[in-house]
């Protein structure tokens, strides 16, 4: 009797966070990635807001979940349960606000409290378009990034430049991350699920809202 071969929906599942400061542009980063959209309308991210979207890295289908926080101090309540279980985190800051960078250490230190799995990070300065406008030089994010053995890359979601490219080299370094935890046999460490849920329809770039940290919570 013949056997029907398991279709797989992925290889990797990965839960992506988007942290910074409010207006530095994380739902605008988040936007130009999953769905190919720009507004100049956003409004500030009330708690958390999530989006899907399965890309092919070397021929492995990647879905990631990418969670856009909100920055303002009063959802930090609101966001910090969200941490839990992410795989790796997006730190943005805005290249023309200065306190936006200063800020970065703030949000690494969350990182550091809330995640109990050390999970990869990227540092991404956002609006590079505003290039007569900066404030911070593409040298001293660089180097910053590198006092703290993290990657940085330069976006600007009006023209496109370097979305897709932050997604795709960060789910690499994601992969990498995941293939090393399972190597060395860390069961708290990122998960790599191969086949191991019931194949169903790809699913789309969607979105939802959540409030209070009640409904939402995918890992």
């Amino acid at each position: 009797m013949s056997t029907i071969p398991f279709e797989k929906e992925y290889d990797y599942l990965f839960k992506i966070l988007i942290i910074g400061d409010s207006g530095v542009g994380k739902t605008a980063v988040l936007q130009r990635f999953a769905n190919d959209y720009y507004s100049t309308d956003y409004v500030a991210t009330i708690g958390v807001d999530f989006q899907i979207r399965t890309i092919d890295i070397d021929s492995k289908d990647v879905k990631l979940q990418v969670w856009d926080t909100a920055g303002q101090d009063r959802f930090k309540c609101v966001v910090s349960s969200f941490y839990r279980g992410a795989h790796g985190v997006i730190v943005c800051f805005d290249i023309t606000d200065l306190e936006s960078f200063r800020n970065v250490e703030e949000w690494i230190s969350e990182i550091q409290r809330y995640c109990s799995t050390n999970p990869p990070i990227y540092l991404v300065g956002t609006k590079s378009d505003l290039q007569t406008k900066r404030t911070i030089s593409y040298q001293q994010a660089t180097q910053y990034a590198q006092s703290k053995g993290i990657q940085y890359i330069e976006t600007s979601s009006k023209t496109n430049d370097n979305i897709q490219e932050t997604f795709f080299r960060f789910s690499r370094t994601l992969i990498e991350h995941s293939d090393k935890v399972l190597t060395t046999g860390n069961p708290n460490g990122t998960l790599k699920p191969l086949g191991g849920l019931q194949a169903t329809r790809r699913v789309q770039p969607s979105g939802t809202s959540c409030f209070n940290g009640n409904s939402c919570s995918l890992v």
